[in-house]
């Protein structure tokens, strides 16, 4: 169930709110909700407030469909490429250090697209619902492998991303085909095998590009 809120802002923080929606493309509304959640998130983890228990979320989109809800729906969604780059410049807001190689123009790229999309799409999950402290270890191996691979690839520091409005080619981006022959795909695959002598069952996470 959702609740429908009336909150009260300063002119100045009523504008630094439009500015900052106005660079994610998305309402001022649906931006603030989202600060909120995440503020609300972590007093959670930190203990200032009761953390609440939540049914498991499906990682399957509304309605049936087999898209996954961190990959962009067949035909294409304005709406969904909107809220994803909204999630993404959280992402890197979040975990700066790890994500400082990123370079501009990743989002001509399927790989780093569709990696940042799970990894923001893993934490928003995790900070809504997460219960066992071992997802969130994983998380972090996870990002950590993927800080290394920017770090690999190398570049320009001038060519660093520099977060904020989406370009253009996001806004209007084509939807990928339905697994096209030859075409390059990634994923981003959880080993959920223990690992340990003991076999204590602790997770462990490994990045796959296939």
């Amino acid at each position: 169930m959702s609740h429908r809120l009336q909150i009260v802002l300063p002119d100045p923080i009523h504008e630094q709110l439009r500015e900052l929606a106005s660079g994610a493309r998305q309402p001022p509304a649906t931006l603030a909700g989202q600060m909120v959640r995440a503020a609300i998130g972590e007093a959670s983890k930190s203990g200032h407030v009761r953390a609440v228990k939540h049914p498991p979320v499906s990682a399957r989109r509304p309605g049936g469909s087999s898209r996954a809800r961190w990959l962009e729906p067949y035909g294409g969604d304005a709406d969904w490429r909107a809220l994803m780059w909204g999630s993404i410049l959280a992402l890197h807001g979040r975990y700066p250090r790890r994500l400082r190689n990123l370079k501009d123009g990743w989002w001509n790229d399927d790989v780093h697209v569709e990696i940042l999309c799970a990894l923001a799409t893993w934490r928003n999950e995790l900070d809504d619902n997460g219960e066992d402290p071992r997802e969130e270890l994983a998380f972090h191996t996870q990002i950590r492998d993927y800080s290394r691979i920017l770090e690999k690839e190398g570049g320009s520091i001038a060519n660093e991303w520099k977060p904020g409005a989406p370009p253009d080619s996001w806004a209007t981006k084509p939807a990928s085909g339905k697994q096209n022959v030859g075409a390059r795909a990634t994923g981003i695959l959880l080993d959920r095998e223990p690992r340990g002598d003991s076999g204590s069952g602790s997770f462990g996470a490994r990045m796959t590009r296939r």
